[in-house]
């Protein structure tokens, strides 16, 4: 018995869509999505992409102990490394994927976090008697983000091939 239904035969040549040529399709869908995310994780996490982010938030913190006409200084080399990331970014990734709510979300939430413990941490050296309480705490900060990024790149990939897996 044949079909009626024109979205089950290809029409290039009239032959009938099987089961197994769907199957086939969404598998090849799902690889690319997994090489797709693979891709852009590798070129976010990689090295040139991480000491570009790293010198722009530990400048943006230790700018805090500069006094106040040097302060915004800071502002002109902050604005040339975002430019550096944007262009990297614009020109250099394999891949330019739209981020989803959750990973702005989780984005947001880690930038907040890393901003709090920066200020506690500024406080308590500069209530110790630190000469430059920002810069060292900015250290630390960075630091920890730069320790943290392999294990955070290796839970992407494993929520990336879960997510993929799903569809």
């Amino acid at each position: 018995m044949e079909s009626d239904d024109q979205h089950d035969t290809n029409p290039s040549d009239g032959r009938a869509v099987t089961p197994a040529d769907a199957r086939a399709a969404l598998d090849d869908i799902r690889r690319r999505q997994e090489q797709s995310g693979t891709a852009e994780l590798n070129f976010g996490l990689s090295r040139a992409s991480l000491a570009t982010a790293a010198l722009l938030l530990f400048v943006s913190f230790a700018s805090f102990d500069l006094p106040n006409p040097w302060g915004g200084a800071v502002l002109l080399p902050g604005l040339l490394l975002v430019a550096v990331l944007v262009l990297r970014h614009t020109h250099g990734a394999p891949v330019r994927n739209r981020p989803g709510t959750r990973a702005v979300l989780i984005g947001l939430v880690c930038g907040l976090a890393g901003y709090a413990v920066f200020r506690v941490l500024a406080a308590a050296l500069s209530a110790g008697g630190v000469p430059v309480p920002h810069t060292i705490a900015a250290a630390a900060v960075v630091g920890a983000c730069l320790l943290a990024a392999p294990r955070a790149g290796r839970i992407a990939r494993e929520r990336l091939r879960e997510r993929v897996g799903r569809r």
